[in-house]
This record gives C-alpha cells, sequence and structure tokens, in this order.
C-alpha cells in the first residue's frame, strides 16, 4: 500500500491502490505526485492533453477515501459550464464506485449515516463544482445588500449588455469631439466597462490618468523642428476620449442599476470588493470549503485573481488569512490564448508567491508532462513551436515547464506539410488530407473488429475569412461540413442574403448590403445596370445638396427609379430587366420596413419569405427539408436569443440587432455560439480559439502564412485601442509594455518611445500567436496537417509563418519526421515573382449558368409556373 505524501501519520489508501480497486489504470509518478499533495497550496503545470481532469477527480476522491476532507467540502471552479459539469460527474461517479468497492455505501446505509464524516457513504451530498462566474454570483447574492445590490439583480449576457450601451451612445446628447461610427463608440464603451470591472478601476481614475498624462504630455518642448509628432497627437486626442468616455460608461452602469441588471464583469468585480472589505466573508468561505480546486488557472482574470487571492490566498500583502489554504491550481502558461478577454498575463507564474504556504514559503510547483492525447509526431511538432514560450518563461519567472512528452504506447503518428501556390489549391489539398485520413482510419478501426467509433476531423482557422474556400473545397470532395458558431454562420450565402435585406431596410446609407442584393441571386443585376443606377443614386444626391437637403443614398434611389426612357450622363440607362428587378427588390425592401413592428424572430421569418430563401433552400438537391433550412433556423435562433437577452433592457431592436451581429463578424474571437454538441459525423470548420479544450483524430491547420497566422496586429494595445484600459491602470502591468513618460525630453522622445511601444507589443501579440499555433497543433490525436499558399488576396506573394518555417527547418535537420505532401516553389526565390491567374478572376460575372446542371430544369419550372399563373 502505498503512503500518502500529506503527511496522514499512518496507512491509508494511496492513489496507486485506489486506481486498482476501482479498475483504472495506474497514475504516473507525476500524477501520484498531485493526487497525494499535502494540504497545502500547489501549482499544477499541466500541458494539453496530460490528464489534469482526471487527476484532479483523483485527487478529490483520494482526500475524500482517507477522511482528510468531507466531500461537500471540496470546492472545484472552472471556466464552462460543460468543463463543471463533467468534473462534477466523474467525481461523484468515482465516489460512488469506490464506496462499493469498499462496501461503504451499505453500511453506512444500515447505520443511518448521511455520510458526511470523513470518506464514508454521502450519496447525499457531493463536492461544489461551479464556474469561476457563477461562484462569484452566488456570492454577490449572498451578500447582496451588503454591497447595495438587489439579492433579484438579473444577469445580463453580451447581446443585453450591446444593447443597453448601444442605446446610451444613441442617445448621448453632449458632443464627444469625436467623428467615430456610433458602433465604434459602442465598442469603445463596452470595452472599457468590461476592463474597469477586470481591473477594478473607478472611473475617476481613468479621468485622472487622461487629465495627468495630457498635462505632463503638454508640458514637454517639441524638440527636433517642432509642433508636435504626429503618434503623439494621435494618442493625445485617444487618451482625451477615453476620459470623457467615461461619462459614457458611468450612464452604461446607471442604467443596468435602473433596470436591476448585471453583468459577469459585475458580479465578479462586486464579489472581489466583498472579499477585500469583508473579511469575515472569506472566513466563512474557508470554513465552508477545506480544499479548493482551480482549473484552467491560466485563464483568470486580475479581478478574478483578486477575489480568490482575498478569499483563500495570502490576500493583497500576502500575508492575509487565507495564507496555507489547501488550494491546487492547474493550468498551463502555453495555451494562455484569451488576453483580449481580460485574462492576466502571467497570471499563474504569480501564483506561487501569491498563495503562499503557511510558513509564507511559495506555494509548490509541480508538473504533469505525459500527453495522453497526441502521437509522438504530433507531440514532437508541438513542443518544437512551443520551444520559445518554454524559455521566455523560465527567464521570466523561473518557472520551468517540462516538455510533453508522449504515453507509454503512443503511435507514430503523423505530421504532414503543404505548401501550394495558391490558398484554392491548399484548399483542395486540405480536403483530399481530411478525406483520406478519416477513410483510413475508418477502414483500420473496422478491421480491427473494434466498436465503430466516428473518426472525428476539424479544420481549424486563425481566420474566420478562410471559411468560404474551405468550406466549398470539404464540400466539393463529398465531406459532410459542420461550420461552428456564429461568426460562420454569418458566412453561409443565405445568411448574408438575408441580413443584407434587412441592414438595407433598415439604414439607407448601407449601399454596401444593397450591393449584396443587387449582384446575389434575388436581383442578378448586371455590371451595366449596377453602373446605371449608381449614375441615377449620384443625380439624385446632387439635387438634394443643391436644394440643401440630405442626400439621398442608392437605397433611396431604388424607392424613385428613373422615368422610362432616362439615360444618364454618361450614356447609361436602365434595362427593362434591369427596372423590373429593381422594382421588385424596391417593393421587398418597403415590405420588411413596414415589418419592422414585429419582433425580431417574426420580422427575420417575413424578410426570409420576401426573399424567397425559404424555397430557393428547399430547392437544393440532395439535401432533406431539414437540413436545407438549417442556416435559416440557426439565423432566426440567433435573432430569438438576442431578443431574450434583452428583454431586460426593453427588448432587442432591429438596429441594435445588426450592430450586435456586425461586432460579432469583425471580431475574429469574440460573440463566438458556444460549442456545444459537435456533429461526430462531420468535418468541423471552426477558429482555433474556439477548438480550445476539444480533440479530433484528424486537423488541418491551413493558412499558415504571415498575416494569417500569425495574425497581423489589428492595434498597438491601448495607444491604438480606444476600448482598451491604459497599461498602468491595469492590475497586470508587471507583464506587459507601456509608454512611460518618465524621463522623457520633449514630445520627439515621446514619440520614439511610442514607436518602442508599438514594437514591444507587436512582440507580445507574437507570442500569444505562438500560443494559439501551439493550442491548434495540439487538437490531432494522430493525423495533423499543416498548410500555406503562396498567394492569396495580396498582389505579392505571401511569406511563410515562422511557426511553419520552424517545422520545415526542423525536418531539414531531421529533428522532425515531417511528411512533405506538396510543395510549390516560393514564387519570390526568381525575383520577379508573377501572380497566377488565379480561378476566382478567370471567372465570368454574372455567370451564364448559375445553377450549374439544374439550370434547364428551373427555367421550364420557372415557366410552368409563369403560365399557370397567366391562365
Amino acid at each position: 500500500m502505498s503512503g500518502h505524501a500529506g503527511g496522514r501519520g499512518g496507512a491509508g489508501l494511496g492513489a496507486v491502490e485506489i486506481a486498482r480497486l476501482l479498475g483504472l489504470p495506474e497514475p504516473t509518478p507525476e500524477q501520484v505526485a498531485v493526487i497525494e499533495a499535502p494540504l497545502e497550496p500547489v501549482l499544477v503545470v499541466a500541458g494539453a492533453g496530460s490528464g489534469k481532469t482526471e487527476t484532479m477527480t483523483a485527487r478529490v476522491v483520494h482526500l475524500v477515501a482517507n477522511g482528510l476532507v468531507e466531500r461537500d467540502r471540496v470546492l472545484g471552479l472552472t471556466f464552462t459550464r460543460k468543463a463543471a459539469g463533467e468534473l462534477a460527474e466523474r467525481v461523484r461517479r468515482r465516489l460512488r464506485a469506490l464506496d462499493l468497492v469498499l462496501g461503504r455505501g451499505v453500511r453506512r446505509a444500515e447505520e443511518g449515516d448521511t455520510g458526511r464524516e470523513g470518506g464514508a457513504g454521502g450519496a447525499l451530498v457531493a463536492p461544489t463544482v461551479s464556474t469561476y462566474n457563477a461562484y462569484a454570483a452566488a456570492l454577490v447574492t449572498e451578500h447582496a445588500l451588503r454591497l447595495g445590490v438587489e439579492p433579484t439583480a438579473r444577469v445580463l449576457g453580451d447581446a443585453g449588455r450591446w444593447q443597453v450601451a448601444h442605446d446610451v451612445v444613441h442617445t448621448w446628447a453632449e458632443d464627444l469631439e469625436t467623428d467615430l461610427a456610433p458602433s465604434t463608440v459602442t465598442a469603445a464603451v463596452l470595452g472599457l466597462a468590461g476592463a474597469l470591472a477586470e481591473h477594478l478601476v473607478p472611473p475617476e481614475k481613468v479621468r485622472a490618468f487622461a487629465d495627468e498624462w495630457c498635462e505632463r504630455v503638454a508640458a514637454l518642448p517639441p524638440g527636433g523642428r517642432g509642433g508636435v509628432p504626429g503618434p503623439v497627437r494621435e494618442l493625445l486626442a485617444s487618451v482625451r476620449l477615453r476620459g470623457r468616455l467615461m461619462d459614457l460608461v458611468e450612464e452604461f452602469t446607471a442604467r443596468k442599476r435602473a433596470a436591476d441588471l448585471v453583468d459577469f464583469g459585475d458580479q465578479v468585480a462586486l464579489a472581489a470588493r466583498l472579499a477585500a472589505e469583508a473579511p469575515e466573508v472569506g472566513a466563512t468561505e474557508r470554513a465552508r470549503f477545506a480544499v479548493v480546486l482551480l482549473d484552467e488557472y491560466q485563464d483568470t482574470s486580475v479581478a478574478q485573481l483578486a477575489l480568490l487571492r482575498s478569499l483563500f490566498g495570502g490576500g493583497p500583502d500576502g500575508k492575509g488569512a487565507g495564507t496555507g489554504h489547501p488550494v491546487t491550481a492547474v493550468g498551463d502558461p502555453h495555451q494562455s490564448i484569451y488576453g483580449w478577454r481580460g485574462a492576466s498575463a502571467g497570471g499563474l507564474e504569480r501564483f506561487p508567491g501569491q498563495f503562499p504556504r503557511a510558513d509564507g514559503a511559495p506555494a509548490r510547483v509541480l508538473a504533469l508532462s505525459t500527453s495522453w492525447r497526441n502521437d509522438a509526431a504530433v507531440l514532437d511538432a508541438a513542443n518544437l513551436v512551443g520551444g520559445p514560450l518554454r524559455e521566455a518563461t523560465a527567464e521570466r519567472s523561473g518557472l520551468d515547464l517540462p516538455l510533453l512528452r508522449p504515453r507509454p504506447g503512443a503511435g507514430e503518428g503523423e505530421v504532414a506539410v503543404v505548401v501550394a501556390e495558391t490558398t484554392q489549391e491548399e484548399a483542395r489539398a486540405v480536403a483530399a488530407f481530411v478525406a483520406e485520413r478519416r477513410a483510413a482510419l475508418a477502414a483500420r478501426r473496422a478491421a480491427a473488429g473494434s466498436r465503430a467509433e466516428p473518426v472525428r476531423a476539424a479544420v481549424l482557422c486563425r481566420k474566420r475569412s478562410q471559411f468560404p474556400v474551405l468550406h466549398a473545397a470539404l464540400l466539393e470532395a463529398g465531406l459532410p461540413v459542420e461550420v461552428v458558431g456564429l461568426g460562420g454562420l454569418l458566412l453561409e450565402p443565405e445568411v448574408v442574403d438575408l441580413r443584407a435585406a434587412l441592414e438595407a431596410a433598415h439604414d439607407p446609407s448601407r449601399g454596401d448590403a444593397l450591393m449584396r442584393l443587387l449582384t446575389g441571386p434575388r436581383a442578378r443585376l448586371g455590371l451595366a445596370d449596377v453602373h446605371a443606377l449608381g449614375d441615377w443614386a449620384a443625380e439624385l444626391a446632387e439635387q438634394d445638396r443643391a436644394h440643401g437637403v440630405e442626400p439621398r443614398t442608392i437605397v433611396d434611389a431604388l424607392d424613385e427609379l428613373p422615368p422610362p426612357g432616362w439615360v444618364g450622363r454618361r450614356g447609361r440607362a436602365l434595362s427593362d430587366a434591369g427596372r423590373d428587378r429593381l422594382a421588385d427588390l424596391a417593393g421587398v425592401l418597403r415590405a420588411i420596413r413596414r415589418a419592422a413592428g414585429l419582433s425580431l424572430p417574426d420580422l427575420v421569418g417575413e424578410a426570409e419569405r420576401l426573399l424567397g430563401l425559404d424555397i430557393e433552400v428547399a430547392a437544393r438537391p440532395g439535401r432533406p427539408p431539414a437540413a436545407a433550412r438549417a442556416h435559416l433556423d440557426a439565423f432566426r435562433a440567433v435573432a430569438a436569443e438576442y431578443e431574450a437577452a434583452t428583454d431586460d433592457v426593453a427588448g432587442g431592436s432591429l438596429g441594435g440587432f445588426l450592430a450586435w451581429l456586425a461586432a460579432a463578424e469583425a471580431e475574429e474571437r469574440g460573440l463566438e455560439a458556444p460549442v456545444v454538441d459537435l456533429d461526430p459525423d462531420a468535418v468541423q470548420l471552426l477558429t482555433v480559439h474556439a477548438a480550445k479544450g476539444l480533440e479530433w483524430d484528424v486537423v488541418a491547420v491551413p493558412g499558415l502564412v504571415e498575416g494569417t497566422f500569425p495574425a497581423r496586429v489589428q492595434t498597438s494595445g491601448w495607444v491604438g485601442d480606444r476600448g482598451e484600459l491604459p497599461t498602468a491602470l491595469r492590475g497586470d502591468r508587471d507583464h506587459l509594455p507601456d509608454v512611460v513618460l518618465d524621463g522623457a525630453a520633449d514630445l520627439r522622445d515621446v514619440a520614439q518611445r511610442i514607436t518602442d511601444y508599438r514594437a514591444a507589443y507587436a512582440a507580445h501579440h507574437q507570442a500569444e500567436e505562438r500560443r494559439l499555433a501551439y493550442v491548434a497543433l495540439t487538437r490531432a490525436r494522430a493525423h495533423l496537417l499543416v498548410s500555406a499558399a503562396w498567394w492569396g488576396d495580396g498582389v505579392r506573394p505571401a511569406t511563410l509563418s515562422p511557426f511553419l518555417a520552424e517545422l520545415l527547418e526542423a525536418a531539414d535537420a531531421e529533428r522532425l519526421p515531417l511528411v512533405r505532401l506538396a510543395e510549390a516553389p516560393d514564387p519570390a526565390a526568381d525575383g520577379a515573382p508573377v501572380r497566377p491567374a488565379s480561378e476566382a478572376e478567370a471567372a465570368t460575372w454574372p455567370p451564364e449558368r448559375p445553377l450549374g446542371a439544374r439550370q434547364d430544369a428551373v427555367l421550364a419550372a420557372a415557366a410552368a409556373v409563369r403560365a399557370a399563373a397567366r391562365a
């Protein structure tokens, strides 16, 4: 019988013995060290696929089985309800099995014991497993009156937050001294409100920072040629705007409170304030939970860290009443990919000091370094890409992260590479790889006589803009495809048309939405008619300007078509067919406007009917009606969810809904629909961010070129993003670059410091992209494809991603087994690259036969319908 590392003082059930009793694989020595760790703070660095959930479950079972903690005095926190449910169910199932094996459940029941003592019995009690946000919400509800918050306050989701902020911005009467679009201001207000909550900063501190920063800059001499350098002038304007936006943030907060609403950020911030200001709350929680497990610790925010540190750690000064409380934090710094969502930079690395042992010494650090997911070649590739991250962590904090090792009996695995000439060729290669590997694995499993478990496959993209060409190639290869998330849904053709109609009907300035309708399947307008309509709209706008009124737009021109026989100044005129189609489309948009009083789901349904999309998708060959309608139904469900989420703020308006969709489309990582149950028989197409926590047998990671993966820096941190909190005000500022004014000689010096900051931020961004690449590679169990294309949408050939270049270099040095499926030569190697004629450029528009083989049958059916209508 193995001993207990926690100083049990006598014989007991060790981790290995419990596994044998339950018929489970024996834990590794590393797992045993974690499972049997003393009842004191400990940090567990657990690499991707290293069995952290199993190890956490085993630790709880071990502690309960040995009478070291009562089962209902264990608290486990994680990030998603799905993860919390899985951990809770696994722990309960394991404890019940152990009770049965040891006969404790029967014996306790006969004695009438509920099982609250020690580790025995306990069918009626269980550990508390929750999400971080839900735990914070429970604290706030329990102590609401102490905080001045109503205990009945309702939670506002992302859609509701957007609607409230949208209303604040659109009804704001004061001059913000900016020409930014309302949607941009709304996004900035939401970003700042969230950042204030995440970093526990009151609005007045932002105002004070803005005033002081601008005064210090204004007091400096120009330097150089005189005047204010461009970068300094832009940053001054941005900092001043952030100070003014605090008024809108406060109004946003006031409206939530007036409606008895809180969002997730509010809940965590209120809980953190409660824990800091009321020591008795921490004492109560520590008495209630003798052992605490914190999952995915690398993704916790500053506010969450402050809450946990006050309740169960050393507090702000490291000497709080919670010092030495048994907290086990599990995380992987390589998988910290949510910095944009508030995850605290360096939070995991600071754990040992923030949760010291009872004697004040830093918490112990243990590791799980066996990968139970990845085959050997996949793991080699992931370790290689993660190498610089490991070195940077060791240099920065002294935290030594071990290399992941393959499990005993792991397969060889496969890492393949394709470097294609064009993105279309790359997409076809991805589809072929996925199809061939799925088929081969399925045949192998069938031959082995094993239970027919579906072979799961996924294509992981850095950007949603990669979806269309890949989606088309996968379908062309005969593969069933599931596009995961709201961002993917917005790219579906029928949804694009439906949304465009709603945009054009709602906002006359949305000429871009109208163009989608004009050139899409509804109007099918030719270029000559499009140009003629544009000329007519320009004439109308010119007339309006001459009369001093707001110029009409091209959308307005649709309602006032030119008289028959009109010829524009450039000699253009509408064809008869074009005029008829435009008049028909104008009628559709007017009907949508008249239906604006309907609920959002009903309005979406009416627009769908008016556009004939329901009939169009039903006519698609080879698909049952329910499957053909799937995307339209999903979009209507999104509208219903948005309206339900905004009921607490007087219902969701069409304008708010469309603005929220625009934010979802613009934000590569945010507002994603949650991943619930994926279709095991389909190939999932999703972003890398959405793939976190998931795994597949076959994975392809396309787009490994500079600008795609790694993605270009979209902003320059707080210098370029109006919705970001200045580094100096953030709780994790010690791990982030900043523009420091101390010692600046003049404005030219400040400009240089801004330039240096941008470079430092770009390096910080590159490290985040590398962590994202590590996550992408570690999703594959057996077969991994990494791919790139020299030519995309640009006029110059792409540069291979450093992550792909490192893999190729390691393969050349025989340090990595890499299967080179295709490798087009670098077009820049000959000095003057020539862009190949792409398939898209070679296509004619409008196509002569847009329906392909169905064209004749559809035209015949349409003619029959028209004849019947005339009869």
